[in-house]
């Protein structure tokens, strides 16, 4: 089977399944409409009918977009029960952050003065943005390369009482039909360590591993009295105070992180969390060497819900955070969301989710082509073909536990 032949095998079944999601009538339209965002890299509706021989006229696809004929929340669980089928994952690595889209015009939907917090050199400090919060599916490529799939997004509103830890909290809700019996993980950094979304989740039974900051007050769990004596018991033991964590017992070792292999110092403890409600948590206490400036870096603190998770464990899992780093780059400059524009933010929204489905069928493609060349690299192919039968199939791995009989 040639290239082409297996890009549209995969393609064909992806768009199958996305378009249960979608109403019977509307379901040709939209069907141009995405693989219109496939061919053409640029936002503009327009770019994307132009893209490809339209079969209707272009009011159809104004309608479908701004009468909602197309559920958005409906679509993203389409997409994330295809990304889950398309790469099986024992625990599902997740990702949230937000990202800020620069506007010239106050009319766009969600466009404010919003405080611009990556501190990059000759930016102003506040700018005329959007706000977008963004819950993505981490996933591993060759050589290690960490790569995050956007699976929903929401826009921030410019004005009324619901901020991003709101919108976080609501995106997790909309996917938790597709989320049953599946083992996940939230990844999220320090703006998101707050009780009222991680609170909520906890309760869900969806562990985290997140950034939060190093003067957050964590305690050691109480000793036991020997004889119960008067009063409550109490709830915390032991402050951890920076005098306490210097006396933790430290380890240095080599990881590659971050695209490189860095010397890395950490010391870890099992407290309890205090803006957390006393919630038992693995703390790891991060410092990395400078080479150039021949001394280590200030300590970062990573909480996981995880007790059992092992230190490095811990610090790899939330290296594959910043993966959507890149995406949120990727999407602004080759997937056009630097040029969407609508009237309303509920069709934002919506056309959004689209360049991102696309988006989505991008990267898996070339997913799949890397995850079936790390799974069948040297295999005993000769082992998978009965002689008697004449019927092949692939052979398991040796070396892989999980699938020994």
């Amino acid at each position: 089977m040639s290239y082409a032949q297996t890009v549209r095998l995969f393609l064909s079944g992806w768009i199958t399944h996305l378009l249960t999601a979608v109403p019977m009538r509307s379901r040709a339209t939209f069907v141009e409409l995405l693989c219109g965002c496939l061919i053409s890299p640029e936002g503009w509706v327009t770019r994307a009918i132009s893209a490809i021989t339209r079969g209707c006229h272009w009011t159809a696809y104004y309608k479908l977009m701004e009468r909602g004929s197309v559920r958005t929340l409906r679509l993203a669980r389409a997409l994330f029960e295809m990304v889950i089928d398309a790469l099986p994952m024992e625990t599902l690595n997740m990702v949230i952050d937000d990202t800020l889209i620069p506007r010239q015009s106050e009319k766009a939907p969600g466009s404010t003065i919003r405080h611009d917090h990556a501190r990059k050199r000759n930016r102003p400090q506040f700018l005329l943005a959007q706000c977008w919060v963004t819950l993505g599916v981490s996933v591993l490529g060759s050589a290690g390369r960490k790569y995050v799939l956007p699976i929903v997004s929401r826009s921030v509103p410019a004005t009324g009482n619901r901020n991003k830890l709101t919108i976080a909290l609501a995106l997790v809700r909309s996917l938790a039909p597709v989320m049953m019996n599946k083992h996940v993980r939230l990844l999220f950094d320090a703006w998101f360590m707050r009780a009222r979304l991680i609170l909520p989740l906890l309760s869900r039974k969806i562990p985290i591993i997140g950034q939060a900051r190093c003067d957050t007050a964590l305690f050691l769990p109480p000793s036991v009295a020997a004889k119960p004596g008067r009063g409550r018991p109490r709830i915390y033991g032991i402050k951890m105070t920076p005098d306490t964590i210097r006396n933790l017992p430290a380890t240095e070792i080599k990881l590659a992180l971050y695209g490189k292999e860095q010397l890395v110092r950490l010391r870890t403890v099992v407290a309890l969390a205090r803006f957390l409600r006393g919630t038992l948590v693995r703390a790891v206490w991060c410092e990395f060497y400078d080479v150039d400036k021949q001394h280590w870096s200030k300590a970062r603190l990573l909480l996981a819900t995880e007790t059992d998770l092992g230190a490095e464990e811990i610090l790899h899992l939330y290296a594959r955070r910043w993966g959507i780093e890149p995406l949120f780059h990727n999407l602004k400059r080759w997937g056009g969301v630097n040029n969407l524009w609508q009237q309303k933010r509920t069709v934002l929204e919506l056309w959004m989710q689209i360049r991102s489905t696309a988006w989505t069928l991008v990267q898996l493609l070339s997913l799949v082509a890397q995850w079936l060349r790390m799974e069948f690299t040297g295999l005993a192919f000769r082992d998978g073909l009965n002689q008697k039968s004449s019927i092949f199939t692939f052979p398991k791995q040796r070396g892989d536990p999980r699938l020994r009989v």
